[in-house]
């Protein structure tokens, strides 16, 4: 009797303190909510009737703190025929599209929406489509209060958007700038907004002459790297395209078509032919030149490296017109890249003449002056035949 007497009172006190609790409750939803009562719940959003800050009576549709970046996919029937309130506040939204009504059908459903509540989600700039979509909903005021608004100049054409639609904005003065903390309402007073748009205009094109100046800096580098290394970019296309055709570039010992490979200069070319060619003839030695054995057409550089691949050795006349040459310069190059790429860097020779010092040879030569043979034509007739029979052995020679 003890026991139960006492788990009586227990019981007691338990339903006792309940029911304050519960009218403790309702007596702080009443002063909370004032005028709200509570009604129906969707996909965790509940409609309630709501009075707004002008006395305009409604409903509220109150998806707050739902954790959600799309509305539910059902629009509650209440709401098509009322003035609405539609609170999306301490959700996941970074902006607001079709895309977040695409179930709703917001435009011809919620025609009557006149409260959107956005507080405290990651909105940061009011987006062309985010514009287009507030523009389609008549009389109708925003709460941004606690999204981290941008005021760079990288967004002003959002920012000039709120300035020009300010009256829109119901809390605009609780709106904070993320970058300092500033009201946003603040940067749309009319002298403080003209100093940042001459703020933003010069930043901009001090940005725009960086990124020009950077763009011609890269150009003139391209250029210069291209024109400095033509040969090689050209050789490496031609390699490309001999292995996709499966040719080889280079020929075994045995396929030689000629001894040597003559380059030389448009002035030197009747002392070769008429001088120079024939002796080397009457030496067995089998040469090529321009005139006589050309195609013509076709690509310069693969010209020259076919040409070159036909012969055992390469041989440069150098004179004072083949150093005043570009094409020397080039033609150069091209054997060069090609005698390396093909572990041929000892088969060329040089054959200077008219007393060029060594000095003023194309530092292409000279970089490789190593693995190269050279000769000087003499001046003397008699001593032809000893340079002759040296220059042969070297372009007979493998």
């Amino acid at each position: 009797m003890g026991w139960n007497k006492t788990k009586y009172m227990m019981d007691r006190q338990l339903f006792v303190s309940i029911v304050l609790i519960y009218n403790i409750t309702n007596v702080y939803n009443k002063l909370h909510c004032m005028r709200r009562i509570s009604a129906v719940l969707t996909q965790n959003c509940s409609i309630s009737h709501f009075v707004d800050d002008c006395g305009n009576k409604g409903l509220l549709w109150n998806c707050s703190g739902s954790n959600i970046s799309k509305l539910p996919t059902v629009l509650p029937p209440e709401l098509e025929n009322s003035n609405t309130a539609l609170d999306i506040s301490y959700n996941q939204f970074t902006s607001l599209t079709k895309d977040t009504f695409e179930a709703i059908a917001v435009y011809s459903k919620l025609e009557n929406l006149n409260n959107l509540y956005l507080r405290y989600n990651l909105i940061s700039k009011i987006s062309e489509k985010d514009q287009r979509l507030f523009e389609s909903l008549k009389n109708l005021s925003f709460h941004l209060e606690g999204n981290p608004i941008s005021c760079a100049c990288l967004n002003i054409q959002s920012l000039k958007w709120m300035k020009d639609h300010q009256n829109s904005f119901a809390d605009l003065g609780k709106v904070l700038c993320v970058e300092n903390n500033h009201h946003v309402g603040h940067l749309f007073n009319d002298e403080i907004w003209r100093k940042f748009e001459l703020d933003c205009q010069s930043k901009d094109w001090l940005t725009f002459s960086i990124v020009l100046l950077f763009l011609t800096m890269l150009i003139f580098t391209s250029i210069a790297a291209i024109k400095r290394y033509r040969v090689h970019l050209e050789y490496v296309i031609l390699r490309l395209k001999k292995q996709w055709k499966g040719i080889p570039l280079r020929k075994s010992e045995d396929e030689f078509l000629f001894d040597v490979y003559v380059s030389y200069s448009e002035s030197d070319y009747l002392w070769i032919r008429d001088k120079l060619c024939p002796k080397l003839e009457d030496l067995n030695v089998n040469s090529w030149m321009t005139d006589k054995n050309s195609t013509p057409g076709g690509w310069v550089l693969e010209g020259i490296v076919n040409r070159i691949n036909e012969c055992r050795k390469v041989m440069f006349v150098v004179s004072e017109s083949f150093l005043d040459m570009e094409w020397s310069s080039y033609a150069v190059k091209t054997a060069i890249t090609h005698a390396f790429y093909n572990q041929r860097q000892g088969f060329i020779v040089v054959l200077i003449k008219d007393g060029v010092a060594l000095e003023k040879l194309p530092e292409e030569l000279k970089n490789i002056w190593w693995c190269i043979e050279y000769f000087r034509w003499p001046d003397e007739e008699e001593s032809n035949e000893v340079i002759l029979k040296r220059l042969t052995k070297a372009l007979k020679s493998d």
